[in-house]
């Protein structure tokens, strides 16, 4: 449908103009968008507001929250890794908007560079805890909800490129992103039946604290500048730089609606060519 334009153009040419360019699927459902005050969070809150959904926002603090206040949204300060934090969010759900429909799960850490003989066991536990616990608890809590109330839904665990590589220095988020992988995998073979679509997504580096966090302590522990660090991981990229969260935003928002029926148990990478 071509854009309306022109004097001539009345409310209703613009309102059907608009939602025929809008995601299918998406309108007036309720998303949980968990890491909701990270880069990549903040991006896809805003993204799903913009395609007409409901968006429930979780992370342990989200006064630092992005985006402008709407009645479709619900702010949620909570703690994934314990299985109340998980429930919290659907009951926000429930309270807000009726019920919960998909999710977007991106709430994750990063550690520090070391070689695995230096980790110590509590850096292990933190990452853990929160990119793999948190990733299963909150499934847990979501495929128990749609299943109680007979609903088709969808759930994106976001895990990363890492998740599908190994690299020196970085074992310990690796393995929590290789295990996001895994679960995701299972819990397709377990629920699609229902109607209930699972998916991956693994970005590559994105232009985000986190990333720019990885490139300061990847830097250190091989003696280079965060920009050398960066500068080799945009060559290992064949668009040559990084990617914006608002792109992989609009990747999650597509795998969610109703434009991908058919896509379930699947991993998407979004890495710019890192992967090729």
């Amino acid at each position: 449908m071509v854009k309306p334009s022109g004097s001539r153009c009345s409310i209703n040419d613009i309102t059907e103009w608009e939602s025929s360019t809008m995601l299918s699927g998406l309108q007036g459902k309720t998303v949980l968008v968990t890491g909701a005050a990270g880069g990549i969070g903040s991006a896809t809150c805003r993204r799903f507001l913009d395609e007409g959904a409901n968006v429930v926002a979780a992370d342990l603090n989200t006064e630092s929250l992005s985006f402008a206040e709407s009645e479709r949204v619900r702010r949620v300060d909570v703690d994934l890794r314990r299985a109340e934090g998980a429930a919290a969010c659907i009951d926000a759900a429930v309270e807000s908007f009726g019920a919960l429909d998909l999710a977007f799960l991106g709430a994750g850490v990063e550690c520090r560079a070391a070689m695995v003989a230096d980790f110590s066991e509590a850096e292990y536990e933190r990452v853990f805890d929160v990119n793999v616990r948190g990733m299963f608890l909150c499934s847990q809590a979501i495929v128990k909800h749609l299943q109680a109330s007979g609903r088709s839904g969808g759930i994106l665990m976001v895990s990363s490129i890492a998740g599908l590589t190994g690299n020196a220095t970085t074992s310990i988020y690796n393995a929590s992103k290789h295990a996001v992988v895994g679960i995701s995998r299972c819990l397709a073979r377990e629920v699609g039946s229902q109607g209930i679509r699972v998916n991956v997504l693994c970005p590559g580096m994105v232009d985000t604290r986190m990333a720019h966090s990885l490139e300061q302590s990847m830097g250190a522990a091989s003696g280079l500048e965060a920009t050398q660090v960066r500068a080799a991981v945009e060559a290992g990229s064949s668009l040559g730089r990084y990617a914006t969260a608002d792109e992989v935003a609009s990747m999650g928002a597509w795998i969610l609606s109703d434009e991908a029926p058919y896509c379930h148990g699947e991993i998407f990478t979004i890495g710019g060519g890192m992967m090729a």
